[in-house]
């Protein structure tokens, strides 16, 4: 027999082993290739939010990659530790280590091969299908479909480079064993595991702790300032505590257990069984769980965002449009603007102006840094707040234009304010300090604003060298309906200040596209519209990553039970003849199978849920948002309803294996 028709009859021969892991590969090529079809896609990147899109699409991206490495090895590594006593028989044959390493290359670059020509020509056909889905979806308009070079590059090499590194790691593995150890390796794995009753049992504080403690970063304001921090440091903690608990947790449930001897007997044969898998499938157990907590909190959070997209952009502008006025750009007069945005279909219901002035005040410690304080007289505020506030000359408001719920209120001018421009000196005391967010986040509306007597503004504006600015506001009957008269807006902006004098000022200095950026209208139609496809645009990307992860990690956990099926054989055979009956077989089936298909994605959910219940924090807590339970539910529900399908499949093939 020659050396080809050697690995020919042992493929011939193992033919479910290689389809599977053929095909696992092939699965890995598919989506990777999907994915860059969008990512790489030129004209998605050119179009008017190309570089929001690219920071979307890049996060997803990253997990793909993570996940793609993950998979190609793991499933490697189980094709390769089935095949271990093989090797270690060819080798008790005589075939010497340099002919076993041959015979791995072979086989390993036939499937890649193969994997690589059946992954992107599978890509070829649904990638323009999946497209053409996701430009409906995101509605970013008529973009066509092209491939690139880029997106046959990245995929065929970033799966090359792995299965390298998975092929070279495995001859080594193979290589420096003896032939005992190969023909022995399974048992070995099994062998190296420890139980750990207290490991098991840290494992479960160290989770228990940071999902704590990611609580607290959130709900106690003195921990917010170092919410990084403190965010990462208990993500770490509940990774590395999930891992130990996945590893031991078996053993001290085991331990419990024991202490209810009727329970623990009655139970022996599962516990003892599910103790033993748990030991063997940490790792997948670990994905799973990570997968499904990502899987779920993120969609959530997508949909939350979503839905809570009109409340921000309402929030952050209380006039439907709003534009600077400096005293050289965007000059434009009321009968002029009227004759731009003023539309039969949807008029101007309201139409504000406010006068503001801004001095930079030198730092006395520093030599080029300085202050920034924002004056606006008192009849402006009135207007736009509604109130009757009086001030003299010698007081001022501290105007903090922040909604409530997100700011302390501490003001900067608790001792009042005093300046000194060359012989002149200005002292004003606070009168008092309020907190309403009346005016659009702009470049000129800082997060405080100096309210000061009409006659003392003008005076200011008089003896002191700074900007002024006015803001125009504008309300309109349906807010909804203004993406056409803010564009005509901006159009005419620009063409105007195209014959004047660039922005200025006696401090900051522009370039072009900062000025532009400053002297372009604000509205909350146009940030609406933005959230809304960003929202598209995740929530796609979320779907497509979730499917793959799903159906990644079902491939891992249903190859990985049955990939020892011939054990499972013979340890149920066993079980026949000390006198177990066919049903207790079926039942002990049923309890094994829905632990391992379900504890860790009701793990993953609930980690899920205490990340959501944490975030909730920020914007009033859970009760007060139940969209957010009501976003979460639907997202779980769906994830482990599929699951549950997965489950019956799995356990029908099981029984049907076994031939129970």
């Amino acid at each position: 027999m020659t050396f080809n028709q050697l690995v020919w009859k042992m493929a011939k021969g193992n033919k479910s082993k290689y389809l599977f892991y053929f095909l696992c590969n092939a699965f890995a090529v598919f989506f990777f290739f999907m994915y860059s079809t969008i990512y790489f896609n030129n004209s998605v990147v050119a179009v008017k939010e190309s570089e929001s899109i690219k920071d979307v699409l890049s996060i997803p991206g990253v997990a793909l990659v993570f996940f793609t490495v993950f998979f190609i090895t793991y499933a490697h590594r189980i094709f390769t530790r089935r095949r271990k006593k093989e090797f270690g028989l060819l080798m008790t044959l005589g075939m010497a280590k340099r002919d076993i390493a041959k015979l791995l290359i072979i086989e390993n670059v036939i499937i890649a091969f193969t994997s690589i020509l059946t992954g992107i020509i599978t890509g070829l056909v649904f990638s323009r299908l999946m497209f053409l889905l996701f430009i409906h979806m995101t509605g970013l308009g008529d973009i066509p479909f092209n491939l690139s070079q880029e997106m046959f590059t990245y995929s065929i090499g970033a799966y090359l480079c792995i299965i390298l590194i998975s092929i070279l790691i495995t001859i080594y593995l193979t290589l420096t064993k003896t032939v005992s150890q190969n023909l022995k390796s399974d048992r070995v794995v099994d062998a190296i595991k420890h139980r750990s009753p207290v490991f098991g049992l840290l494992g479960v504080f160290m989770v228990t702790g940071s999902a704590v403690l990611l609580y607290c970063t959130f709900s106690i304001p003195s921990m917010a300032q170092d919410a990084g921090g403190y965010l990462l440091m208990s993500t770490l903690g509940i990774l590395m505590g999930l891992y130990v608990t996945l590893s031991q947790g078996m053993s001290f449930f085991m331990k419990l257990a024991r202490k209810h001897k009727p329970y623990y007997y009655n139970e022996l044969l599962t516990l003892s069984s599910l103790e033993y898998k748990f030991k063997q499938l940490t790792a997948i157990m670990l994905l799973v769980t990570i997968m499904s907590m990502v899987t779920i909190f993120y969609s959530t959070t997508i949909l939350i965002i979503n839905s809570l997209g009109e409340q921000q952009v309402m929030d952050d502008h209380p006039y439907d449009i709003a534009y600077v006025e400096t005293v050289t750009k965007n000059k434009l007069s009321k009968e002029e603007l009227y004759e731009v945005v003023n539309k039969p279909e949807n008029p101007v219901k309201k139409y504000d102006t406010v006068e503001m002035y801004i001095y930079y005040q030198d730092d006395s410690y520093m030599d080029d840094a300085y202050h920034v304080h924002t004056f606006m007289q008192v009849s402006d505020f009135n207007k736009i707040m509604g109130t009757n506030e009086v001030l003299n000359k010698e007081q001022f408001i501290d105007w903090i234009n922040m909604d409530p719920k997100t700011t302390s209120g501490d003001s900067i001018y608790e001792n009042g304010l005093d300046i000194k421009d060359g012989d002149s000196q200005f002292k004003y005391s606070l009168k008092k300090t309020i907190i309403d967010k009346q005016l659009n986040f702009h470049r000129y509306t800082p997060y405080s604003i100096l309210v000061v007597n009409d006659t003392v503004f003008q005076q200011l504006r008089k003896d002191l060298i700074g900007d002024k600015v006015r803001m125009n506001l504008l309300n309109f009957a349906d807010w909804k309906l203004t993406q056409e008269v803010a564009e005509d807006l901006e159009s005419r902006l620009e063409e105007i200040n195209e014959s004047t004098p660039p922005l200025e000022s006696v401090r900051e200095v522009y370039d072009v596209e900062e000025a532009k950026q400053i002297l372009k209208p604000v509205s909350k139609v146009v940030d609406y519209n933005q959230i809304r496809s960003s929202s598209k645009i995740m929530f796609f990307v979320t779907t497509f990553i979730s499917i793959l992860f799903f159906f990644g990690s079902f491939i891992l956990l249903y190859l990985n039970i049955f990939s020892n099926m011939e054990e499972e054989k013979a340890k149920y055979k066993k079980l026949f003849k000390i006198g177990i009956t066919r049903r207790e077989i079926q039942k002990l089936v049923s309890k094994e199978m829905s632990v391992l298909f379900f504890f860790a994605p009701l793990l993953g959910c609930s980690l899920a849920f205490v990340y959501i219940f944490s975030f909730a924090q920020d914007v009033g807590g859970i009760l007060e948002n139940p969209q957010f339970l009501v976003h979460f539910f639907s997202i779980s529900g769906v994830y482990l309803l599929i699951q549950t399908v997965y489950y019956f499949y799995s356990r029908k093939k099981m029984l049907s294996e076994l031939k129970i």
